[in-house]
């Protein structure tokens, strides 16, 4: 028997079709609810639903800030020439208020954050839609606040109303002293119902209500005046006067002023109507009031210095100027004075003239010749004051108008390359302020003013001061000169090499010694004096032609004397005012400090002796010197 080989298709069973069925619902299930949650999200991305409104404004679909820039223009022209009528039935009395600029919204944004129903984020998609269906207008309630020009506006009329019912003794009244509030209390009677009126008003300006509000008369106990105002009228904070880093100026002190509102509160609940009760302020006195600051700052003298100042009149100049751009100047604690900031650009325009400087070795006319005395008798005075010494460099020769070692050279403008500088930072816990000026007699005066609270100050002194080396008077040749004369050469006058020591040494307020200690040692340049005489007269002075000296016996140049013997420089005259001895001159001009290289200084070459000239006739009209006389520097 031949089986079937043929196929053969089955009827599909009646659970198959509920399966796909139910495939088909899910899925459509699937894609309802993601839409349902892309919803959710759109309608919080951040726009207004629609239908939504403030105030008659509609805002539906902007963003918040849209919506706040809309509000901000619309709501002040809503409320433009419009009038709030104030009603009294009893007496029949209307007065008016101007509702344009009387109030404000006060917290816009947080008024538009209730315009989405609910917080859910599942429900805010069903609510959109909701909205969106019915058509139904949402009003998003505003929150408004009096403005301070409507707040005065309101107590106007508030007080004119009373005037006219002829209501009076109800109100609390306050008075303000330095000490107190002294409160005197209303009494018990007819006013009129303040909050009631104010609702009125906002029920008004919102649309809520009719442009009239009623008011209503009540008996009642006196109003609690607005504790919460006094306070912030009398508040303030306490603060320390102190001195302005930029005007330099006092800010005064302010003593701190509160008043304690619930003290305040329980004072008047006690007090009976028409009565007077004291309530007193807290007060906090500054840490530094400005009689103490102003008593303080300044009283004590740190440090005074006193040289004199000789030369030419501009190079007088030049130190009062300097001294002029020094005086006043104030340092705060840890703040740095620099001598080249203050007193630079050292130029004519600046005030500065021509005087004797060093430069290069030699002693030359040059701008603002003669300020290093300024810095020296400054440096001077802020070792008296015990400063901290950031920068100082001595100069290449001893100076006269100062003791040795307790100079200090400038050169250069403040900031340029290669420039010295002096400096020194305020190391005390107060401000200082530095005086300088030149007096009549051409003493210059430095003086450090600060607060001394240790009595601790400086005696800086310079001693073993030892001639390294003696100047030699060296003859030069020179045609110019008339024979049977000589000339010192102005550039090239006599300084020994001295090696002087610099102490400084502290002492109390008892002048017992704390302290000596060795600051540096200083070496000064040996600079040897030049005499010019004329060629012809080679014999007659008994000159070696090789090494310019005289070759006959002649005495040495004695040492040049060191400014004083003292502990400190120069001299004291009967006035007490410190004399120090003739000085030599000196400007900011490369030097050498304390073994030091100079820069682009150069030391002077040795002097050449040039073969006899023709004879000449003297000139009558120089000084004719004798044979063997010889011609020194002082």
């Amino acid at each position: 028997m031949e089986g079937n080989t043929g196929g053969k298709r089955l009827a599909a069973g009646p659970n198959k079709g509920k399966k796909t069925a139910l495939v088909v619902l899910a899925a459509v299930a699937v894609v309802l609810a993601a839409g349902y949650v892309g919803l959710c999200a759109a309608v919080n991305g951040g726009r207004l639903w629609p239908h939504t409104t403030v105030m008659g404004v509609d805002v539906s679909g902007l963003t918040p800030a849209q919506a706040e820039q809309t509000l901000a223009e619309a709501i002040p022209q809503q409320w433009a020439g419009r009038t709030v009528e104030l009603y009294e039935p009893g007496s029949n009395i209307r007065l008016t208020l101007e509702a344009g600029g009387l109030m404000e919204p006060a917290d816009l944004a947080g008024d538009l954050a209730q315009a989405r129903q609910g917080s859910g984020f599942l429900l805010q998609g069903g609510q959109y839609l909701g909205r969106l269906i019915s058509g139904k207008e949402f009003q998003v309630p505003l929150t408004l606040q009096y403005t301070a020009q409507g707040q005065s506006r309101v107590e106007d009329v508030l007080d004119e109303l009373y005037t006219k019912l002829g209501i009076e003794g109800n109100a609390t009244t306050y008075e303000i002293s330095d000490t107190h509030v002294v409160f005197r209390k209303g009494v018990t009677g007819t006013r009129v119902d303040q909050d009631a009126v104010r609702s009125g008003v906002t029920a008004a300006l919102t649309g809520e209500g009719p442009m009239e509000v009623t008011v209503s008369l009540i008996q009642a106990p006196p109003a609690e005046p607005d504790l919460e105002a006094i306070q912030r009228r009398v508040y303030a904070q306490v603060s320390d006067a102190y001195l302005d880093r930029e005007s330099k100026e006092i800010v005064p002190s302010v003593t701190g002023m509160d008043l304690d509102v619930e003290a305040a509160r329980t004072a008047l609940a006690q007090t009976g109507d028409g009565k007077t009760c004291r309530v007193p302020l807290l007060i906090t006195e500054p840490e530094m009031s400005t009689e103490r600051l102003t008593e303080t700052l300044f009283r004590d003298i740190l440090g005074d210095a006193a040289t004199r100042v000789t030369g030419t009149a501009d190079r007088k100049m030049n130190v009062g100027v300097a001294a002029a751009f020094i005086n006043g100047t104030i340092l705060f604690p840890g703040e740095e004075f620099s001598f080249n900031q203050t007193c630079s650009p050292y130029t004519v325009a600046n005030g500065y003239g021509k005087a004797t400087a060093y430069v290069n070795g030699l002693s030359k006319d040059t701008v603002a010749g003669g300020i290093c005395q300024a810095s020296s008798t400054l440096y001077w005075t802020s070792l008296m004051a015990n400063m901290e010494t950031l920068e100082r460099y001595a100069h290449r020769y001893e100076p006269s108008y100062i003791k040795g070692g307790l100079d200090a050279t400038v050169y250069g403008d403040y900031g340029d390359e290669g420039s010295l500088d002096f400096r020194f930072k305020n190391t005390s816990e107060h401000p200082i302020r530095i005086d300088a000026s030149m007096d009549s007699k051409n003493y210059l005066h430095v003086t450090i003013y600060g607060t001394d609270e240790t009595g601790i100050h400086g005696k800086p002194y310079s001693a073993n001061r030892v001639v390294t080396q003696a100047f030699q008077t060296i003859y030069e040749a020179d045609a110019s000169v008339p024979q049977g004369t000589t000339q010192k050469d102005p550039e090239r006058t006599g300084y020994n090499a001295v090696s002087i020591e610099t102490y400084q040494q502290l002492v109390d307020g008892e002048d017992k010694v704390i302290s000596t200690t060795l600051l540096y040692t200083t070496k000064y340049k040996v600079r040897n004096e030049v005499v010019l005489f004329n060629p012809a007269d080679l014999e007659l002075w008994g000159i070696d032609p090789f090494t310019g000296l005289r070759t006959e016996p002649v005495h040495t140049p004695a040492d040049t004397p060191a400014p004083a013997e003292s502990a400190e420089p120069g001299t004291e005259d009967p006035n007490g005012a410190v004399m120090p001895p003739e000085e030599s001159v000196e400007s900011p001009a490369p030097v050498e400090s304390q073994g030091q290289g100079e820069g682009q200084s150069v030391e002077t070459p040795q002097p050449q002796v040039t073969a006899p000239a023709a004879s000449a006739e003297p000139d009558n009209s120089m000084p004719v010197l004798p044979p063997g006389t010889i011609v020194v520097g002082q």
